[in-house]
């Protein structure tokens, strides 16, 4: 049903340094496993109003959140991507006081839809990498139930929406990712033909033996 998502948008690291890795209690991830953006993509008829702060619901910083009122809020990611493997893939941390936020696959209440409530890990104040000054849950989904296939990649077109009494989001994160890859030139000209790598000596050598020559006459 779905195979390869792709968007752009904006960078963020967890911690300094690279090729590190990121704890946030029994959660271990890579530095680049955090999505990179989030940005408001619909807003329902009702009495909370749009999102405040949706970045925040992506940023890589647990001591910023976003609320979500009665926003959908699609999630990027840019410098990774999000990749259904086996079991759970992504993380969701939420404030832990009667807060559930849905993961859907479309900004309206008819996509399909899962939530943190349903496989979920409890984080105290004090847990390794928990900045947000609350007690927080990390909400586990398999992009499988979503209707994605194995293997399939991620950047964008996943939505959080309010799914109880509060609507917190810290932070998101993928279990499951891979770094970006970047073709130089993706698409080379094939009329073009590559010159041998020690021509430009060749012919720079050529000119200064023109140059002594004339200068010799």
């Amino acid at each position: 049903m779905y195979n390869k998502i792709c968007a752009p948008a904006l960078a963020l690291t967890l911690f300094a340094g690279a090729a590190q890795a990121a704890t946030v209690g029994p959660f271990t991830f890579n530095d680049n496993a955090f999505a990179d953006n989030a940005s408001i993509a619909t807003t329902l008829a009702g009495t909370r109003g749009p999102a405040v702060n949706p970045a925040g619901a992506a940023d890589g910083n647990l001591s910023t959140a976003s609320n979500l009122n009665d926003s959908f809020v699609e999630i990027f990611f840019t410098d990774n991507v999000l990749v259904n493997g086996p079991g759970f893939d992504i993380v969701i941390f939420v404030n832990s006081n009667n807060n559930v936020i849905r993961l859907s696959t479309g900004p309206d209440t008819n996509s399909p839809t899962r939530d943190t409530g349903v496989s979920f890990d409890f984080i105290s104040v004090s847990a390794e990498g928990n900045t947000s000054g609350f007690g927080i849950v990390g909400g586990r989904i398999d992009l499988s139930d979503l209707g994605f296939a194995d293997g399939a990649e991620v950047t964008d077109g996943l939505f959080l929406s309010r799914g109880g009494v509060f609507t917190t989001v810290w932070d998101v994160a993928a279990l499951n990712s891979r770094d970006v890859v970047t073709d130089p030139d993706p698409d080379p000209d094939p009329n073009v033909v590559p010159l041998p790598a020690g021509l430009p000596l060749l012919l720079g050598a050529l000119g200064v033996l023109g140059v002594l020559r004339r200068r010799s006459e």
